[in-house]
């Protein structure tokens, strides 16, 4: 069976949550009480996100960028993508993120061909100073979840066919939603806390060389086989789709 491979981003790929950094940098304490309010269930992601954005003011382009810059990720990312091509194995990046510093992350560090989906953000009517408002917008929601303003599950299920085994790599919140859907879930952190307490098998990993391993493992070892509680989800996520 083909895989198909799904990895996170910020904090996955990332040394550190790039679109907290992003936010707090400059919309301060304002993004850190937008965020326990959406943690609260008061706003849902895209209010949260947009609320973020707007705090942030007018911001310099430059600043944008040398904070983006100095974003580092994981090196070991650059051996999980190289074993994806060698392996024929279809490696997608899904982030509740933004492209704006998802794109020149990946081309900083020679990732520039993996591709990958997220929300959008754009610097909007610049001043004399060159100074800007940032825009976010969010071209893969879904209407009937608010959790995250990126749906990853929908990206997951529409890039995947029906006999594709899906493989999904996270650490964080917005990683609780797709692994339900995926037949081999790799977690750390907050992701694996998740995955104890709601029962999902995963495996256990610090970098992408332990990912690596584990697919190897699996691709040279046996067929490979669908979760069936995964599985089963899928299917009932079409039949309330159709």
């Amino acid at each position: 069976m083909p895989l198909r491979l799904f990895v996170d981003f910020d904090g996955t790929i990332t040394r550190g949550d790039v679109g907290n950094i992003f936010y707090r940098t400059f919309g301060g304490a304002a993004c850190d009480e937008l965020v326990k309010r959406f943690r609260a269930g008061e706003i849902n992601a895209r209010e949260c996100f947009r609320g973020e954005a707007k705090a942030m003011g007018r911001v310099s382009p430059g600043a944008l960028g040398d904070l983006v810059d100095a974003q580092e990720i994981d090196p070991s990312f650059k051996g999980l993508v190289a074993f994806c091509r060698d392996r024929g194995v279809e490696l997608l990046i899904v982030s509740d993120g933004l492209d704006y510093y998802i794109r020149r992350i990946l081309a900083r560090n020679d990732c520039g061909e993996v591709p990958f989906v997220s929300n959008s953000a754009a610097l909007v009517r610049p001043g004399e100073d060159k100074c800007a408002e940032v825009s976010v917008a969010f071209p893969h929601s879904d209407a009937g979840c608010d959790r995250c303003a990126c749906c990853k599950r929908n990206i997951m299920l529409t890039r995947s066919a029906e006999e594709d085994i899906i493989a999904y790599v996270g650490e964080g919140f917005s990683d609780r939603c797709p692994v339900r859907y995926a037949d081999i879930v790799f977690a750390k952190d907050v992701l694996q806390t998740y995955c104890q307490d709601e029962n999902i098998s995963y495996y256990e990993y610090a970098t992408f060389d332990d990912v690596v391993a584990r697919l190897r493992t699996l691709l040279d070892r046996s067929r490979l086989r669908p979760r069936a509680r995964a599985e089963a989800e899928r299917r009932a996520a079409f039949r309330h789709e159709s």
